[in-house]
């Protein structure tokens, strides 16, 4: 067991500058693809390769708006090779109204079919309104109103001669005829002189009235039937005359559209609808006035059911639709049926119906966000139904709730057939599947892509090609080959491991936006190592105000840290504080204090209830170590209490357990502990020590506080080995270490670290140790 010192060329894995073969990124051929994303991209192919029911797809850590462009273009790239998806147009129902159908039509077909309508509307319109209003058609019009209008005036003349020759005339009157009696000499008779008439002539004068009354009702019906007749004649000529018309524009139509059997059967509908709302077409003759302007809006109305809504229009697609849907709500998604006010009252028409991106997508792909997703209301239930059933129907949210529901259109569900590509977190993932039987039956590719990949020359290179790409794609100023080396060690960097590449796009293309800034405000036609490092530093000063500030009270004594020699039972920890958008290293006191008893180890964050679960696991094992240690013959007669002095947030995570059982060995035995050397690592109960996250934040924290207390050359850090290709550490780290300031250890089991912080041999203090347990124990028997 031997404690390994680091050598400063361990402390971050430099690039090596041999294996570019170029001067700047502008020699490169621009590369754009998921970097180390192999395993993935071959899940997406075979994905879209099926076009079965349920294999949509699951694209994990892949969810940046410059991945999101990166999947979109993918995609597209194989939907050209696809035949581009069908036109949607809705038409008017005439069997049912409020039920507008759908007519699918190849792509392009939809546009000229649209446009085929409107100029047969506005043919048809404009012959009609002539045909009714030109000469031929009045002549003919005005010969069966002569006609009938004779034969009207017939029957009130033969009327008005049986009347007369009743002794009785016929005045006409507002509200009909008035039936006066005749005097001999041939005067119509007053009121004055048929008041004076005997009750026998009054009876027979009524009596004569009432005959009277019932042939002008009888003349009336007839008059009445030979109107009907009129217009019945009249109607039937607009119809021959409109039917010619009609079947001279619509039979181009028919034959251009002859092969889809519902196009056909919309015109049949067509043709009859309009021979029997001839009125609409009319051109009546009005004075001008305020009512015009309704009418005219009426009549637009009227028009709009020979309209034609192109709902989705492909006739410039290329291939198969991909759409990125990056807003995904409810209307979004399926569409809507939009309203407008008329006088105070909502009205929609077909042409009111707006589709969404499922239908845009049909027949090809569609991407959208999970997190934006699940987060928006009825979207998700709405995507599963629709990939259940196979159809996408347009209603608005809220009506099944409404309490009078309003009068609205039901639109004909478009049946839908497309691919969905899902882009989310592993969290989001994992809860779907476990918690939402549906979707592993409709999502049963996952496509996991890598957030990191090995760092070798070939990643290397393609990810220069990859910034060369951005450059040359964003009109950046181009990189040269030592400041993409500092972005490959930046890279190296954010994955915590120097044999590791970050496959995140948007970390690499802000760095790359912020360099591009700093070489045009110095002037710089490239970009070079100096800029990525004063980017980096930039970086670090516009966010870590709050860990200066905690520097501030290391320097004034206000957080007790001891960086130079030693104590019983006390010891430097490391622990990390993440802010979101900037994490650092803070060391701090932990102490143990040990005395006879019967309670074990005490962790006093967990008294006070500022221990998270993981953290009281590290103690249990602390507990459990020494009893395998120390009480295989004897009672573990002890008490122990553990504390992290002056931090008063809750404290979690196990990676201070090795330090806390060395506290507890120094305070048992009595010996004491180095207190210019910080340690971190988890331990498990046989007392190896265990890899922790945060190395390189957390040695850098400890490195500023000696620093400001002023460096010794005996001052350092104990890890765990299996951390050193962790390590990223900063230039100045570096620079101590090299000049024997600094130091870095790596050790592997709790025994290791022992002797290097008690400069004693474990066995020493084991035995010391034991001694004290065996001392408590007899005591208390």
């Amino acid at each position: 067991m031997t404690v390994v010192e680091l050598d400063s060329k361990d402390l971050r894995k430099k690039c090596d500058l041999s294996q570019f073969e170029f001067a700047t990124t502008d020699e490169l051929a621009p590369l754009f693809t998921a970097l180390g994303a192999k395993r993935a991209l071959e899940a997406i192919d075979f994905g879209l390769e099926v076009k079965q029911t349920g294999y949509n797809i699951f694209a994990l850590n892949f969810c940046d708006a410059e991945e999101q462009e990166y999947i979109t273009s993918l995609i597209k790239e194989r939907a050209l090779k696809e035949e581009p998806s069908d036109d949607l147009c809705y038409v008017y129902n005439f069997d049912n109204p409020k039920q507008p159908q759908i007519l699918y039509l190849p792509a392009g077909l939809g546009k000229e079919f649209k446009d085929d309508m409107d100029d047969f509307l506005s043919q048809i319109q404009k012959s009609l309104k002539h045909t009714f209003s030109g000469d031929e058609f009045q002549k003919r019009k005005s010969q069966l109103k002569n006609r009938y209008k004779g034969q009207s005036k017939l029957l009130w003349t033969e009327l008005r001669k049986e009347v007369e020759e009743l002794g009785y005339i016929l005045e006409r009157e507002e509200e009909g005829f008035a039936i006066i009696p005749l005097l001999e000499d041939g005067d119509p008779m007053s009121e004055e002189y048929y008041t004076q008439l005997a009750a026998e002539e009054k009876e027979k004068i009524q009596q004569t009235t009432q005959l009277i009354q019932e042939k002008i009702d009888q003349v009336f019906d007839e008059v009445t039937k030979i109107r009907e007749q009129y217009r019945s004649k009249v109607e039937k000529l607009k119809e021959e005359l409109a039917l010619d018309l009609v079947t001279n524009y619509l039979d181009p139509l028919i034959k251009k559209y002859n092969n889809f059997t519902r196009v056909n059967s919309y015109f049949s509908k067509l043709q009859e609808d309009i021979l029997a709302n001839l009125d609409i077409f009319e051109i009546e003759g009005q004075d001008a006035s305020f009512f015009l302007v309704e009418d005219n809006d009426n009549l637009e109305d009227k028009l709009t059911r020979y309209k034609v809504n192109l709902v989705v229009d492909n006739s410039e697609s290329e291939g198969a639709p991909v759409i990125l849907e990056t807003n995904p709500t409810y209307y979004n998604l399926v569409g809507s049926i939009e309203y407008d006010n008329h006088s105070n009252q909502l009205q929609t028409d077909l042409l009111k119906i707006k589709t969404g991106a499922l239908q845009r997508a049909n027949g090809g792909y569609l991407i959208l966000e999970a997190r934006k997703l699940l987060s928006s209301f009825k979207s998700w239930q709405t995507l599963k139904r629709v990939l259940k059933t196979g159809k996408v129907e347009i209603e608005n949210l809220g009506q099944e709730y409404d309490k009078f529901p309003l009068v609205t259109l039901e639109p004909e569900g478009i049946e839908c057939n497309l691919t969905i590509i899902l882009l989310g977190s592993p969290q989001i993932y994992r809860l779907l599947y476990h918690y939402d039987p549906d979707f592993k039956k409709l999502f049963k590719i996952k496509a996991d892509f890598d957030a990191e990949m090995e760092r070798n020359e070939k990643n290397n290179y393609q990810l220069a090609q990859f910034i060369a790409q951005q450059c040359q794609e964003k009109d950046l100023r181009p990189l040269d080959y030592k400041a993409v080396a500092k972005v490959i060690e930046y890279s190296s960097w954010l994955r915590r491991d120097q044999e590791k590449l970050t496959t995140k796009f948007s970390t690499i293309i802000d760095l790359l936006y912020e360099a591009d800034t700093i070489a045009k405000l110095n002037n710089k036609e490239i970009i070079t190592e100096i800029a990525i490092k004063e980017v980096l530093n930039k970086r670090e000063q516009r966010v870590n105000r709050y860990e200066e500030k905690i520097q501030e009270l290391y320097q004034e004594d206000k957080i007790l840290l001891e960086t130079t020699g030693d104590k019983i039972g006390q010891i430097n920890g490391l622990s990390v504080l993440d802010l979101g958008d900037y994490t650092f290293g803070r060391p701090s006191k932990i102490t143990a204090a040990v005395y006879q008893g019967q309670r074990g180890v005490i962790n006093i964050e967990r008294e006070a209830d500022l221990s998270g679960k993981i953290h009281d696991k590290g103690i249990l094992i602390l507990t459990a170590y020494l009893g395998e240690k120390f009480a295989q013959d004897k009672p573990l007669s002890l008490t122990a209490s553990l504390c992290f002095e002056q931090m008063y947030s809750e404290i979690d995570g196990d990676s201070a357990s090795s330090a806390e059982l060395y506290t507890l060995l120094s305070a048992l035995a009595q010996v004491p502990l180095r207190q210019d050397l910080a340690v971190t690592g988890s331990v498990n109960q046989q007392g190896k020590v265990q890899p922790v996250g945060g190395v390189t934040e957390k040695i850098e924290g400890f490195f500023r506080v000696c620093k400001e207390e002023g460096l010794t050359g005996k001052q350092g850090v104990l890890i765990p080995k299996q951390n050193k290709n962790d390590l990223m550490l900063k230039d100045e780290v570096i620079k101590a270490v090299n000049n024997n300031k600094f130091h870095i250890y790596t050790v592997s089991c709790i025994e290791e670290g022992i002797e290097l912080l008690t400069g004693k041999k474990v066995e020493v203090i084991n035995n010391l140790v034991d001694k004290r347990i065996e001392k408590w124990a007899d005591e208390s028997k």
